[in-house]
Order: structure tokens, then sequence, then C-alpha cells
């Protein structure tokens, strides 16, 4: 399937998840300070891979879309509180092509729109009902939680100062902070489908591991993406001071005196557009972009053959569409 009719097949499969965030934010609410901002922000759609990985594990257990759709909707807008969080705690620039939610209203507003967005999806979660509503709101806090612990990891790196991380750290990180949201998208969707323990563990794994794979892709375009493709700013990992596989790879692979002159780019405070240029040079000559790229795709594949758990339906593709897409993407 092409990324443009896979696109379309998300879109489809992600409908009702669409006309319950419209219902949600559509509509004019005061104080437009919050409400106002979130719609802005949430009905501007991005890839929305996670609602339709949900949906789809729930069609693929038996279930149908609607036993599903409060879960996805309350992942897609945890998932979009984190954005806002996250491009914060970054000072990230651009998002989706556009200034970020503190460029355009300022660090106050966007902070507290992000807090009022977090409470919204537990509105939401709270929704869910039959059988295993509970358990499955139990799963998304635990899945939450590991999210903001992978992000508290990582920012801890930056505040220490330490780039001599190697890679279990980074894919413990990993796991965290992207790969635990994936994995609880298909492991919920799963279980509200009606899927035994066996079965939703191995679609929890399918998750993590297309998961760690899609933010070492994202790691990887950061630095050799197209920027109009990327839609965020190429070397803004660079920038920001993140501490990826690619630094790993770099730092450790690089001669002695590039390494050092890398390792000094990315300690920098405040660093200029040469500097980020440099840095960006220097990770591309250590061969790190091929490396992550490669390790990613093997990774998704690995993780692909979690879902012999399923029997064979559109569903079961749809996920292993999903998935390939993942090792395709330039954006």
């Amino acid at each position: 399937m092409k990324t443009d009719s896979l696109a379309l097949r998300v879109q489809r499969i992600n409908a009702p998840v669409n006309r319950r965030l419209l219902a949600l934010f559509g509509k004019k609410k005061e104080p437009g300070e919050v409400y106002g901002l979130l719609s802005k922000f949430i009905l501007v759609e991005g890839k929305r891979l996670r609602p339709a990985l949900c949906i789809s594990s729930c069609k693929a257990a038996g279930g149908s879309a609607a036993d599903a759709i409060c879960a996805a909707t309350a992942i897609e807008m945890f998932h979009n509180f984190t954005l806002i969080h996250d491009d914060i705690e970054d000072a990230s620039i651009m998002r989706r092509g556009g200034p970020c939610l503190h460029i355009r209203h300022g660090l106050p507003l966007a902070l507290n729109a992000g807090d009022g967005l977090f409470m919204l999806v537990w509105r939401e979660a709270l929704r869910i009902k039959g059988k295993k509503s509970v358990e499955a709101q139990q799963r998304l806090l635990a899945s939450f939680t590991q999210v903001l612990e992978g992000q508290a990891v990582e920012l801890g790196w930056h505040r220490s100062g330490r780039f001599d991380i190697d890679e279990r750290e980074y894919y413990q990180m990993a796991g965290g902070k992207t790969g635990a949201l994936i994995a609880v998208s298909c492991e919920v969707g799963a279980l509200l489908g009606g899927a035994d323990e066996k079965t939703c563990r191995a679609l929890w794994r399918f998750g993590m591991g297309i998961g760690i794979g899609f933010q070492m892709i994202d790691d990887a375009l950061n630095i050799g993406g197209e920027e109009k493709k990327y839609r965020k700013e190429i070397g803004g990992d660079v920038r920001e001071g993140k501490r990826t596989l690619l630094t790993v790879w770099a730092l450790s692979h690089l001669p002695t005196g590039k390494a050092r002159e890398l390792g000094a780019i990315l300690h920098k405070g405040k660093k200029s557009k040469q500097d980020i240029a440099r840095a960006v040079g220097l990770i591309k000559e250590s061969g790190a972009v091929d490396v992550v790229m490669e390790r990613a795709e093997r990774r998704v594949r690995a993780a692909m053959r979690e879902l012999a758990a399923l029997p064979g339906s559109q569903a079961k593709r749809d996920l292993e569409e999903i998935a390939r897409y993942i090792t395709r993407r330039n954006c």
C-alpha cells in the first residue's frame, strides 16, 4: 500500500475519533484563552497513528470501532498534551509546519492550555464503558506515567549536561517517552476488543517495538530530513541539546578531534546557526543516520512478528501497513 493510500485508510479508520474531537473542540467555548488555543492546535490533523492503532487493534481482536472510540480519543488528546508541554520544555520553535503554541500565544497561556487538555483526557477516558473499562483506564494511567518518566529522564540528562549515555539508556528513555503510548494504544485496543491477556501482551510488544522505531526514525529525520517535508526545524534536536542514538553513535565513532568538536557544540547552552550546521554535518559524517535508520527498520520488522497472535483480517493488515509506514516515513 502506498503512503498516500495509507493516509486515506488511516483517515477512514479515525473518522469516529475525528468526529469526537470536532464535537469536543469545534464549538466556540469560553474561555477562549483555553479552548480557542486547543481548538486551533488539536484540529490541525497530524498523523494520528495512535488512535488508528487503537481502533485497528480492537477490530483485529474481534471488537468494533465503537468499543475503542473513547480510549482512542483520550490517547490522541494525551499525545497532543505532551506535544504542547514538550515544545515548552525543549524550547522548540516549529510544530506541524508552523510556530509552536507557546511561540504563538506565549508561555503562560500555552502551559495552561496543556493543563486543560490533560484534564479533558481524563474526562474522555472515564467515558470508556464495558467489562474492561476500569482495567483499560488503569493501563492508560500506567502508560501515561511511563511517558512522564521517560521525558523526565531525558530532561535530567539535559540538566546535568550528560552526553555519555549508552544505547541501553537511550532505548529505555525512548521506550517511556514514545514507545509506551503507542504500546498502550495497541494493548488497550485489543483489551476492549475482547482479546485474552496473551494477545494483549503481544500487541503491547508490537506497539513498543514500532514506537521505539518511530522515535529512532524521528531522530534521524531531524538530522537527515527535509524541513519542508519534516515540518519541524532540521537540527532542532541539536539546538535543544537532545541526547539521541545519533549523538551516541557519532560521539563514539568520529575521529577523536571531531568527536571533541561535536561534544563542545552539543554542550553549548546557546548555539549559533553555524554551530548547528556543523554539528549536523559531523553527525552525518559519522554515518549515524544510516545506522539508526537500519536499526529502526530491524526493530520494526521484529515487532511485526508479534502480530502472528491475531487472526487474518483487514484490521490486522492495517496494523502491518502502519508499521511499514514507520520505516518509510520522511515526515
